[in-house]
């Protein structure tokens, strides 16, 4: 029976080292870099997501390193209101230490492609911001945003933003609730 026993521990400890991956970790609160560390993950896939967010004159690039997020590898988003703009890319990679990939986004296209959306931008408020503005959608923005949230930005403080613009599939399936984004993100309505 001992030796059963001892048996099954090298086999789980064979398994274990056969299926688990390193990648590389790390996230950057407003940088284009960041320190990198070695994690284990369950799968044989890593993530580098790149993000560039332009809000009411402030810039923040960050970027995250990590195991993969299945449901982002591959996508890569973009989304406008009032005085704010949004992008993202993400991919996904086999192997160890796989994601040694630097920051990296989406170029704007200014195409305009027939959408028009209501377009607004209000701070520090979670109630509906109205506006008479129309704004017309660029690129693969074809969906129209009803965004409201509390951010934690990278300075630690929390602010609330309601803001309606124009937005791609892929960033509205992102639904912006990552620490990609900002330190905390509690988002307390999403409409695409």
């Amino acid at each position: 029976m001992k030796n059963l026993a001892t048996l099954l521990c090298i086999i789980s400890a064979l398994v274990i080292s056969v299926f688990s991956y390193k990648c590389y970790s790390c996230w950057s609160r407003n940088s284009t870099t960041c320190q990198e560390s070695e994690i284990e993950c369950l799968g044989d896939r890593c993530m580098t997501c790149s993000q560039h967010f332009k809000l009411a004159g402030y810039e923040y690039k960050s970027i995250f390193k990590g195991c993969a997020n299945e449901t982002l590898c591959g996508a890569h988003g973009s989304g406008m209101a009032e005085n704010t703009k949004y992008r993202f890319s993400s991919h996904c990679c086999n192997g160890h230490l796989c994601n040694n990939q630097t920051y990296k986004t989406l170029e704007d296209n200014f195409t305009t492609n027939g959408v028009q959306c209501p377009l607004s931008m209000c701070t520090e408020t979670l109630e509906e911001c109205k506006s008479d503005k129309v704004v017309n959608c660029t690129g693969s923005m074809d969906r129209c945003l009803d965004y409201r949230a509390t951010i934690r930005d990278p300075y630690g403080r929390d602010r609330n933003y309601s803001c309606k613009g124009c937005i791609n599939s892929d960033a509205c399936e992102y639904n912006f609730d990552s620490k990609i984004v900002a330190e905390e993100t509690r988002r307390v309505f999403l409409k695409c």
